[in-house]
């Protein structure tokens, strides 16, 4: 009987056993099972912040490039401006240019009418003179024959 009695102490020892092999290999898969729902988590929460990364990253590239676009703006404003100041103070200067040359021209004008005005008084008055004497001669002329008409 002792040896009936060992072999059902071997059998309730050997479902035990099993039990506790059973019991071990629930308890590791439920162990497997947590620590990949923990990984998946981790992972899941690694992407998640990496996709947050990202489109801070691409709204602060946005934002940069907004910037950079504001700030060649503002310079293209500038340059413009300073380009539309040179092209006034050009625009004025040539129109004092032409302004002064349009005054050298007025006085040259002038002054030819002046020297052509002078030149025409001057003809005139020596005509004038010329045209005198040429009377006074026609006249002493005159009066030489009509001495010499009464004369003979």
């Amino acid at each position: 009987m002792a040896s009936s009695m060992n072999g059902a102490g071997n059998g309730v020892d050997e479902i035990r056993y099993r039990a506790y092999l059973t019991q071990l290999e629930r308890d590791q898969e439920a162990t497997v099972k947590d620590k990949e729902d923990g990984h998946r988590d981790r992972l899941a929460g690694m992407v998640q912040n990496q996709d947050q990364q990202l489109q801070q990253m691409r709204k602060d590239y946005d934002v940069r490039i907004s910037q950079e676009a504001e700030s060649l703006d503002r310079k293209l404003a500038l340059v413009r401006e300073r380009n539309q100041t040179l092209v006034q103070e050009s625009r004025e200067q040539g129109e004092r240019e032409a302004d002064k040359i349009h005054t050298q021209y007025q006085r040259r004008v002038e002054q030819e009418k002046r020297i052509g005005d002078e030149q025409i008084s001057r003809l005139q008055s020596y005509y004038k003179k010329a045209s005198e004497e040429l009377e006074k001669q026609f006249e002493k002329e005159a009066a030489r024959k009509a001495q010499r008409s009464k004369n003979v």
